[in-house]
């Protein structure tokens, strides 16, 4: 059986060269292709494109100029990715069937001669527009909701950041916090699970994740972190409060609440906490949730920590938060990352043990650097506000 040899392919810096070594040659083409192994048709399709390939500013280490592969069978593929790109900036839900709309609207009779001979002409025009979407860089994703537009919450943010600053100019990085809970699952429960095809895809509620926490973070603008408070799932006074609590690190704090999240009494118990953490007079930063904007939170906040409560605008915490900004996406990646290094445990104990040495792993793995650059874009000064 004759060996086959494998066709060789030339990068865009390599056919430039090639082409030079010619020009600077006088020899002939057929000569000159004989001599370096290229195939007549493939230097005569250099020959023609030696005007783009001498001034593309395409990756010289790439092979092609671009442009290749099937082309888009819509005449009107600009209108129609404009239209994608017009309802994605205005924060609008885009599906293939509003692409789909958006040819019944404008162009009906292209779509009417499309359907002609289809077996399943809704199914083809579907999946022509998820194939449409995917070669322009649009992906499935599942949808963010919001309350506010983007545009709305970065003008808000602006506003905040300014009255700010004008009223905490003179605190140091060291004198402003920022505090948010966040909850913790011991399995990570993703938003998909894998179903057998034509098969139900139902799943006992119960085993959604095995468990959960809270873990409180909270932060400096110079990029310090205090200990987590993990609010672990249980009934006050219990036997978690009583005998499991004591069994966890010391250097964190721990408290008990029946659904294992943030209430008025465990925020209360958090600001206790605090006063060695606080060095000066602090602005601590918090979102509007009922339990941290109270009075009674701010007198205790003042009279007690001698420092002031700062609530955020709301609905824009994913904005103008320092945690949500920078903090919190890493802090979830990186619990995720160390779940997979777990070896499985079974028993409601070893599993918030397990969920709390994780969130500490990772605590110690948010960097001072990514901290301080949160705070620099959630709460920017005047002068960098963007």
């Amino acid at each position: 059986m004759p060996t086959r040899h494998r066709k060789k392919s030339y990068s865009i810096d390599e056919k430039r060269k090639l082409l030079a070594m010619f020009e600077a040659t006088a020899t002939s083409h057929r000569k000159f292709c004989a001599e370096h192994g290229i195939p007549r048709s493939t230097w005569i399709g250099w020959q023609k494109r030696r005007k783009e390939l001498a001034t593309t500013r395409r990756n010289a280490k790439r092979p092609t100029l671009g442009g290749q592969g099937a082309k888009a069978i819509f005449p009107f593929k600009y209108e129609l990715l404009t239209f994608m790109k017009d309802v994605r900036r205005e924060e609008h839900t885009l599906t293939s069937m509003h692409m789909a709309t958006f040819m019944k609207r404008n162009h009906g009779e292209w779509l009417a001669s499309y359907r002609i001979g289809k077996r399943d002409a809704y199914k083809s025009l579907l999946k022509l527009c998820q194939e449409f979407a995917k070669r322009h860089r649009f992906s499935q994703r599942v949808a963010c909701f919001t309350k506010m537009p983007t545009p709305d919450m970065l003008e808000i943010r602006q506003d905040f950041a300014c009255k700010f600053w004008t009223k905490y100019h003179a605190y140091a990085a060291s004198e402003i916090m920022n505090v948010d809970e966040t909850t913790v699952y011991y399995d990570m429960p993703p938003g998909k699970i894998w179903a057998e095809i034509g098969k139900s895809s139902k799943v006992d509620k119960k085993q959604k994740h095995s468990d959960r926490i809270t873990a409180v973070l909270t932060c400096r603008a110079d990029g310090s972190k205090l200990p987590i408070l993990f609010i672990v799932h249980g009934v006050p006074g219990g036997t978690i409060d009583e005998v499991e609590l004591d069994t966890y690190p010391e250097e964190h704090y721990y408290s008990v609440q029946e659904s294992a999240w943030m209430d008025s009494r465990v925020w209360k118990a958090y600001l206790e906490i605090l006063p060695p953490y606080i060095e000066g007079p602090t602005v601590i930063v918090a979102d509007n949730f009922d339990a941290h904007v109270t009075q009674e939170s701010a007198n205790v906040i003042a009279g007690d920590l001698h420092s002031v409560l700062e609530p955020l605008p709301a609905n824009c915490t994913s904005v103008c938060q320092p945690l949500d900004v920078g903090v919190m996406g890493p802090f979830k990646k990186l619990l995720r990352t160390l779940w997979l290094d777990e070896a499985p445990v079974t028993s409601a104990a070893d599993k918030r043990r397990a969920m709390i040495l994780r969130s500490i792993k990772a605590w110690e793995m948010i960097s001072s650097d990514a901290i301080q650059k949160s705070f620099q874009k959630a709460i920017p000064r005047p002068h960098i506000v963007v």
